[in-house]
């Protein structure tokens, strides 16, 4: 039964969960109103009143009725026998804002002819209540006003508990739609945030629930399936222009290499070379390792060291400043590709270029900072986008490329959790700063983990199927 109402539509559930509320309230207000003992204050009032002018009209001497209006109104409920003289004097129309005495009106109109006055006697008035008596004389009736009744009255704190009989099965049906009609897509929304297009299950979105959010986890599932073959088939068309292109290359440049101009050769040569580091560039981009790399724990001082080693053995100004030991949870070859882009672009722009690590709380810092023209601070965003390139990249006699090296570095930094950030250096140049978070083998182990049971749980759930 349970499973039938869940997997159900959402608007019957919602029909079932608002009539449900709707119910409960009439049977629970049908029983508080039934075993209701306590008369009104205006049933009260009005009881009393036809008791008085009984007795009234039945004593049987004057000292008695004036006794029973004496007691009468020793108890609140002020009552005064007025002559026809007095009554013509002292009474007057009126229209009552007072809906107590309205409604005990309404009450005694009918067996004793009761009506609302406005008496004024010595200078002070006040709305009372008249039942003609005898012969044409007048009972003036005044009650008392209804005391409000104390905070910790006892009828308060019993009023409490039903009050929380009716609320509290609507605050626990309200908490179960919560729970199970929204978390569902509270639960997409947090997965498709946090969605790569290389990582993760193939259909991260559980199929299951309601008929309505099996159709939405469905599609999602199905758009991501399609997202990711778009992908794949845009970088194997790539891959694949790229290497037929390697063929022609190399016969150029063997053709070029026995040209006997060396004026035409040197120039041939230059834009073969360009062409093939553009390709490479390229294919670099697209292998989008730092998604499949494995997290390990190296020697970070080590990593950085040996990148610019490579750069000062080929007779380039790069220095390394930082500890000289440092452990650290990364994706060693992705990390040290991201860092040569860097120092690759510093030593073409600049020429010197410093790599600096700082050890911060909860991850460290690296900083790659040249003397050069840096990036104006309108360009800065878009630079990190794929195949962009500033105004020097796109010089003839600039280093071409594609403008993919900041994309590569941005992605990689990404991956790793980080974030990166293009700085003004001191007192000219760019200073860009790459801040890595701690993070270790165990949690990349404990992730995969819980993405393979995420895979095996959809593979074995019936709506998976």
């Amino acid at each position: 039964m349970r499973s039938l109402f869940l997997c159900g539509s959402i608007r019957r559930q919602i029909i079932v969960l608002t009539a449900l509320p709707i119910l409960a309230v009439v049977v629970i207000a049908s029983l508080i109103y039934s075993s209701e003992n306590k008369t009104p204050y205006k049933s009260r009032t009005a009881i009393r009143i036809q008791m008085v002018v009984s007795q009234l009209a039945n004593a049987g001497a004057p000292q008695v009725a004036q006794a029973v209006m004496a007691a009468t109104s020793a108890t609140g409920l002020k009552v005064e026998l007025l002559s026809r003289q007095e009554a013509a004097k002292e009474l007057g129309q009126t229209v009552t804002s007072d809906c107590d005495l309205a409604e005990i009106r309404d009450e005694l109109k009918s067996s004793l002819g009761a009506e609302i006055r406005r008496r004024t006697i010595r200078g002070w008035s006040e709305d009372a209540i008249v039942v003609p008596f005898g012969d044409g004389e007048i009972l003036a009736f005044t009650p008392a006003a209804r005391a409000p009744l104390p905070l910790l009255h006892p009828e308060r704190l019993l009023f409490l508990p039903k009050v929380l009989v009716v609320v509290l099965p609507m605050l626990l049906l309200s908490i179960y739609v919560g729970s199970i009609i929204i978390a569902p897509l509270t639960n997409f929304s947090r997965e498709a945030q946090s969605l790569s297009p290389d990582e993760g299950p193939d259909r991260p979105f559980y199929e299951g629930g309601p008929r309505e959010i099996r159709s939405l986890a469905r599609s999602l599932n199905d758009m991501r399936t399609r997202i990711r073959e778009m992908i794949d088939g845009r970088t194997r068309m790539v891959r694949a222009i790229s290497h037929d292109l390697r063929t022609p290359l190399t016969r150029l440049r063997m053709r070029a290499e026995r040209s006997t101009d060396a004026g035409l050769r040197d120039a041939m040569l230059t834009d073969i070379s360009r062409i093939d580091a553009m390709i490479e560039e390229t294919l670099t981009y697209l292998q989008r390792d730092v998604a499949t790399e494995t997290i390990l724990r190296v020697d970070l001082p080590s990593l950085l060291q040996t990148v610019c080693h490579d750069f000062e053995n080929a007779g380039l100004p790069v220095t390394y400043e930082g500890p000289d030991r440092l452990a650290f949870a990364c994706k060693p070859q992705a990390l040290a590709r991201a860092v040569t882009n860097l120092v690759d672009n510093g030593v073409k722009f600049a020429g010197a270029v410093t790599v600096r690590l700082v050890t911060r709380t909860g991850g460290v810092r690296i900083e790659v900072t040249d003397r050069g023209p840096g990036v104006p601070e309108e360009l800065r965003a878009k630079v990190l986008e794929p195949f962009f390139k500033g105004d020097a990249s796109r010089s003839p006699k600039g280093p071409g490329g594609f403008g993919l090296g900041l994309s590569i570095v941005h992605e990689v930094v990404g991956g790793h959790g980080g974030t990166m950030e293009l700085r003004d250096g001191e007192p000219q140049g760019l200073v860009v700063r790459l801040d890595l978070p701690t993070r270790s083998p165990a949690d990349a182990a404990e992730a995969r983990a819980e993405r393979r049971a995420g895979r095996a749980a959809l593979a074995t759930s019936p709506a998976g199927t």
